[in-house]
């Protein structure tokens, strides 16, 4: 049932409208509107303080108990149609006008024995356009944002469909040469192996805790090792506490994957990766580094490895996240940034 609402509200237009950022921006938008207006009524000779003020509560009070009400009513409407949920809105936002520009009349009189409804008609008359397109942005932003989600949930089944299958079928064929001379090995190497791919079949958008990802990183380099030999060397400089922190599935192995097959597999020598992770002001740094020949030839998978990775860093966390990798000779690095906290976008 949970799961359910929640995927009506991922896919409802209305957006948040609880949070204290859509609140700052509310009054932002709302005080930029009050100075148009009263600049087209007055001018910039005639400006004054006293009456910008008025109109500022005036507008102020009805955008702020309208996000009220529509935050409330956001499950509400998720349940039904746009079109309804759009009437619903606007019905709510014009009730919420008219109420509260009565209410101003009763309570700041302007002299006159009756109600001003020319005044109150004007209110509600700006009050619609404005809802109207509020209403308009938010459908719109909401229609962009699925159709790139969508496109990510693509370009990232994938990327996950895409184990390269030479690893898989090397793999097997190490397994077999194993199980005469050394079937624990073999035995440990399959259920690494079951693992990574356990991995893999989840849905795209799966998350797992930074600790179950160094897990199957650590799983998918045992393999690697046992199949490469002396050939691959790795070292772990992990912090004694990782932090209990939510990150995309599959987030790491493409780095490792890359650092096998782009630095120590073409190099007859032995090689290194080495996996650091230390806090930085913004949150964590991973840092892979592995050796390489000096004048390797870079293919273009490992760009889309690391386009898909900054792609689904996005999608999750807010904000302070990135990768950065550098060619240094006869090293490649490559850097992941994560936030302190899960912040999820």
């Amino acid at each position: 049932m949970k799961d359910n609402k929640d995927r009506l509200l991922e896919g409802f237009f209305l957006p948040d409208l609880c949070n204290a950022r859509a609140i700052l921006v509310l009054l932002i938008v709302s005080e930029a509107l009050v100075m148009a207006l009263t600049l087209v009524e007055s001018g910039i000779a005639n400006f004054s303080w006293t009456r910008f003020g008025l109109v500022s509560l005036f507008v102020q009070w009805i955008a702020l108990v309208s996000v009220a009400v529509l935050c409330q009513l956001r499950v509400v409407l998720a349940g039904v149609s746009i079109v309804v949920a759009s009437l619903v809105a606007m019905l709510v936002i014009q009730v919420i006008t008219l109420a509260i520009g009565l209410l101003g009349d009763i309570l700041l009189p302007s002299g006159q024995l009756e109600t001003n409804w020319l005044w109150v008609a004007r209110n509600q008359l700006v009050s619609a356009i404005f809802s109207s397109m509020a209403l308009r942005y938010f459908y719109v932003q909401s229609q962009w944002r699925l159709q790139t989600q969508a496109e990510l949930r693509s370009r990232l089944a994938a990327l996950q469909a895409n184990i390269r299958p030479h690893f898989f079928f090397n793999t097997l064929n190490t397994v077999a040469s194993l199980i005469v001379i050394d079937p624990e090995r073999a035995e440990h190497m399959l259920m690494e192996l079951a693992q990574l791919f356990r991995a893999v079949l989840k849905g795209a958008d799966a998350t797992s805790s930074l600790k179950e990802e160094f897990e199957l990183g650590r799983g998918y380099l045992d393999i690697e090792q046992t199949r490469l030999g002396e050939r691959l060397q790795v070292e772990w400089d992990l912090p004694h506490s990782l932090p209990d922190l939510q990150v995309p599935q599959l987030i790491l192995q493409p780095l490792l994957e890359n650092a096998v097959y782009h630095g120590i597999q073409p190099v007859v020598e032995a090689g290194n990766i080495r996996i650091a992770m230390r806090s930085v002001s913004t949150g964590w740094e991973i840092v892979i580094t592995n050796s390489k020949a000096a004048k390797s030839s870079n293919t273009g998978g490992n760009r889309i490895a690391h386009q898909n990775i900054r792609a689904r860093l996005d999608a999750h966390f807010v904000q302070n996240t990135g990768l950065e990798v550098n060619d240094m000779g006869s090293s490649y690095e490559a850097r992941l940034l994560l936030p302190a906290s899960g912040e999820n976008a």
